[in-house]
């Protein structure tokens, strides 16, 4: 359908119907097929596939000053591991003492927010809590072992996007007391050496049961093989290695090939490994009593 006025030859990624009529679009020109609507009031061009990002962007204009995006939404753009789950609603959250909004698709909150609690990103077109404030946030809405994993990524240390004292500074700022205990919690289990969420939960689960902690990321010198590995996790004293495949390491054969190299160089100085896959995760217990089995294989009498 050709209409009578052209939309602009430069359109913002996205745009609320409102800002539109400010700008003198018309009726016709917001129904026009080469725009969407992804939430009720916006428009976004059609020909973009709709990300996360631009989702944001697009709630974000009929969102008040001060908003920001939140807990699990913030959790995806800040890149913290997630679980699994089946809502696609945005988080947003406003200063109190205004009202949660509840725009369809959209998980509105309240809360305080301290100016240090935000932060911009995407180069500045969206406003977002910021990691420490996201933690806290999270933990109303994660169990134990994913809100330490939502941590660890954080503290990785190769890449760190905050501290642990920056972490324990936010929990004492953080409004709701509720939270406080899991978030302290949380952060005394966490590891700045744990490399993936499977890794951390799976080291969550055993430090919390009656066997030892496994050490995340340990570094081995091979002298047979003359190089550095790094042991997802492992319990040094037994030369036992816990190791996480992922199907990358099934479905890229180069990988493949080097994971067979890497375990029986590993084995060639007296390690044992116990791998472990994604399959494994859904029944920790079973994972925890193999763990216990060859622990004692190898030595550990147990308290």
């Amino acid at each position: 359908m050709n209409f009578r006025k052209p939309l602009p030859a430069q359109l913002p990624p996205a745009f609320s119907v409102a800002d539109a009529y400010t700008r003198g679009f018309t009726r016709g020109q917001l129904r026009n097929s080469a725009l969407t609507a992804p939430f009720h009031g916006t428009r976004v061009a059609a020909a973009t596939p709709l990300s996360l990002e631009l989702a944001c962007r697009a709630v974000a204009t009929r969102m008040p000053p001060g908003t920001a995006f939140s807990h699990r939404t913030a959790a995806r753009l800040h890149g913290m591991p997630l679980p699994l789950f089946a809502d696609t609603l945005l988080d947003v959250t406003v200063p109190a003492p205004r009202r949660a909004p509840r725009p369809a698709g959209v998980r509105g909150h309240s809360a305080l927010l301290h100016p240090t609690d935000t932060v911009a990103i995407a180069n500045g077109t969206l406003t977002v809590t910021s990691v420490e404030r996201t933690c806290c946030d999270l933990a109303g809405v994660l169990a134990l072992p994913d809100l330490v994993a939502a941590v660890d990524s954080l503290l990785w240390h190769e890449e760190p996007q905050t501290t642990v004292t920056k972490l324990a500074d936010a929990i004492e700022r953080y409004p709701a007391r509720a939270g406080r205990p899991a978030l302290r919690r949380a952060l005394a289990l966490s590891s700045d050496h744990s490399r993936s969420r499977p890794e951390s939960l799976v080291r969550v689960d055993l430090a919390l049961s009656s066997l030892p902690t496994p050490v995340a990321n340990f570094e081995v010198y091979l002298r047979t093989a003359r190089r550095t590995v790094y042991l997802d996790l492992a319990y040094p004293e037994y030369k036992l290695e816990l190791e996480y495949h992922g199907d990358q390491h099934r479905t890229d054969r180069r990988q493949w090939r080097s994971d067979i190299r890497r375990t029986n160089d590993v084995g060639d100085e007296g390690w044992q490994a116990l791998q472990f896959t994604g399959d494994d995760l859904p029944d920790l217990p079973n994972l925890r009593r193999r763990v216990e089995r060859r622990l004692r294989m190898l030595g550990w009498t147990g308290q």
